[in-house]
């Protein structure tokens, strides 16, 4: 009992250290909006709910009509097999999602279905046994890690904003209770020493906390790159090229264009350097107007990359051309994007 009180006030340590020390140049318009509506929910009280209380809002897609969602577990029970989909489920409903089924035993919901088929194309395309050390940027509530945490025992650096890893710390926790734990708290922005590299398990730090002196096997970014300003994309993409080793790899998975930043975040825009080869590229699983991208790096220049880009700009006009909203569906892209900056200049 007493180790569960210390892990709870460790979280809510550093969700107040976090805050304190908050460089506002790492939330984009996208994450202002969303974590202001969960500013009252903030409490140690509130996470054993975090998933049905509104505190993953914005980090939890759960809209997926019953049917859809039906049919995707059907769909990836065939793609990736009974024995590796059970072996990724939980038998625990941590954070009390509303929207779930029970499938032999296990807890199904309609947002970790896709970190299994994340995983599994991931592991049809490199040898993650390999992989020592994985960093997710945006990791949300933790729920890709889990799944990596599942297949191995990684040594993981979690990177997110501070309303993310309140919720973090408590989900791992929950999951991995033998594991741990070090929080952004613990460095006060300083650069972590080398025992606890050895030490910890996984590293919960802030955007603008000193990064650890290691390299780094695997950096993954699922769907939240698209939700940052490109400020912060080209700080990030920066961090990539410098921590990433000779054969290390970059799982970026991120929609065509978003615009709650306030103008496009286009995919084919993400500033690679000439160093990547592409291992794949394709539409993601169920989500057609999102795509995955997986590159290699490597120690000659290439235009891997960039002949890729090229496609993928072809893709996001086709998207576009879908979307549901008749401006953008219907108005030429770069008057578009002069309307959205000239409509964010005034807001």
């Amino acid at each position: 009992m007493n180790k569960i009180i210390t892990h709870l006030k460790d979280i809510e340590k550093n969700y107040k250290f976090g805050i304190e020390s908050y460089n506002q140049e790492f939330k984009s318009d996208h994450w202002r909006y969303i974590n202001k509506k969960k500013t009252s929910l903030y409490e140690i009280k509130k996470l054993k709910n975090f998933r049905n209380n509104d505190l993953s809002f914005g980090l939890d897609d759960q809209f997926y009509s019953n049917k859809q969602f039906e049919n995707f577990f059907l769909d990836l029970l065939k793609e990736c097999g009974e024995k590796y989909v059970l072996k990724f489920l939980s038998k625990k409903n941590i954070g009390n999602v509303r929207n779930f089924k029970i499938y032999k035993k296990h807890f199904v919901d309609r947002h970790e279905i896709f970190f299994i088929k994340y995983l599994k194309d991931l592991e049809r395309n490199i040898n993650l046994k390999k992989v020592k050390w994985v960093c997710e940027i945006g990791s949300g509530y933790g729920g890709f890690l889990s799944k990596l945490l599942k297949f191995k025992n990684f040594k993981v650096v979690a990177i997110d904003l501070p309303e993310s890893h309140f919720l973090t710390g408590f989900f791992l926790r929950k999951h991995f209770p033998k594991k741990k734990i070090y929080y952004s708290f613990q460095s006060k922005n300083k650069k972590i020493e080398k025992k606890d590299l050895s030490k910890y398990d996984i590293f919960l730090l802030y955007p603008w906390d000193l990064f650890p002196n290691i390299k780094i096997d695997l950096f993954v970014n699922t769907r939240s790159m698209m939700e940052m300003d490109y400020k912060t994309i080209n700080n990030y993409f920066d961090l990539i090229h410098k921590k990433s080793k000779i054969g290390s790899y970059f799982y970026n998975i991120n929609r065509y264009y978003k615009d709650t930043t306030g103008y496009p975040i286009e995919f084919h825009r993400y500033p690679y350097d000439g160093k990547w080869k592409v291992i794949f590229s394709r539409s993601s699983w169920k989500q057609n107007h999102t795509h995955c991208l997986l590159t290699k790096r490597i120690n000659t220049f290439s235009d891997d990359v960039k002949c890729e880009m090229k496609v993928i700009k072809k893709k996001m006009y086709k998207e576009i051309k879908k979307d549901s909203r008749f401006i953008r569906r219907s108005m030429p892209d770069f008057l578009y994007k002069i309307y959205k900056s000239i409509k964010r200049l005034v807001k």
